[in-house]
């Protein structure tokens, strides 16, 4: 019964600032728990004791952080895997982190083999090799923030306008060129905002009314019009510097994590009629 209570989902590319860590529920029966690789550990598992990996996912496992394990609530191998999806996310949100976890095992890569036949089957988890990596640790602090909002993550993942902003982040670590990530960026925030026309001013007026107050509001609203222009340039085929595109590129980014981890604080999505005067 063991072999199907828990699957293994090997992370790298963010650091675990702590050993372990129930994240979802909080409670002593966890059905999502981080446990950080020990580098004393050895990991002995080699190709031949993969029983099943037709994608060949277990060759992109390297230089492993810690792992997720995702517990079968039910306890007969039937896994829900929108926790796991919906902790990458928001840890991404927070620490600006990415996570690349190709697979998911029926078994740990922190303990040593105990059989030599081959025995742990293996199946994709997220499809998509990034391309930039941010130096990311999840700290205490951050992994709070994560639990706390584990649930309202959930529920939104039922909602069209999250799934289309959250695939706008997530794919931007994954595209090498940085107009594409620009567009990427500002796709993830009109869905957001709702906007069904490219009406710039009033697009960059809500997101800047709903991350900022006072005077704070204006040095935000005239630094979108610019990543917004370098947008425009881009989707119409006009030059622009690279360095330019890059810069807007992330600086977009960030603003998206920003309006995202205000709306799961928050619970809902910005209300954009309000945001028309500012809120």
């Amino acid at each position: 019964m063991i072999h199907w209570y828990w699957r293994y989902i090997p992370c790298k590319g963010v650091k675990l600032g702590l050993e372990e860590l129930a994240i979802y529920p909080d409670t002593e029966c966890a059905t999502l728990h981080l446990q950080r690789r020990n580098p004393k550990q050895r990991i002995r598992i080699k190709r031949k004791h993969i029983q099943e990996d037709d994608d060949e996912v277990f060759k992109k496992i390297d230089g492993v952080d810690f792992e997720m394990m995702l517990r079968s609530v039910s306890g007969d191998g039937i896994f829900e895997l929108d926790p796991a999806h919906v902790f990458s996310f928001l840890l991404m949100i927070k620490t600006g982190g990415w996570i690349n976890a190709p697979a998911i095992l029926t078994s740990s890569l922190l303990d040593d083999l105990e059989v030599d036949a081959p025995h742990i089957f293996c199946t994709p988890f997220i499809n998509a090799a990034p391309i930039h990596y941010r130096d990311a640790t999840l700290s205490i602090e951050d992994a709070a923030w994560i639990r706390e909002h584990m649930n309202t993550g959930l529920r939104f993942t039922n909602e069209p306008m999250f799934q289309n902003a959250m695939q706008a982040l997530t794919s931007f670590h994954c595209v090498p060129y940085a107009n594409a990530r620009l567009l990427l960026a500002w796709s993830g925030l009109e869905a957001l905002f709702k906007t069904e026309q490219e009406l710039s001013f009033r697009l960059c007026l809500y997101i800047s009314n709903f991350l900022k107050k006072g005077s704070e509001r204006h040095e935000m609203f005239e630094r979108l019009r610019r990543s917004y222009a370098i947008r425009s340039k881009v989707t119409h085929g006009s030059g622009a510097r690279l360095d330019d595109i890059h810069e807007r590129s992330e600086y977009t980014r960030d603003i998206l994590r920003a309006c995202l981890a205000k709306c799961i604080e928050r619970g809902d999505f910005p209300d954009t009629k309000r945001l028309i005067f500012g809120e």
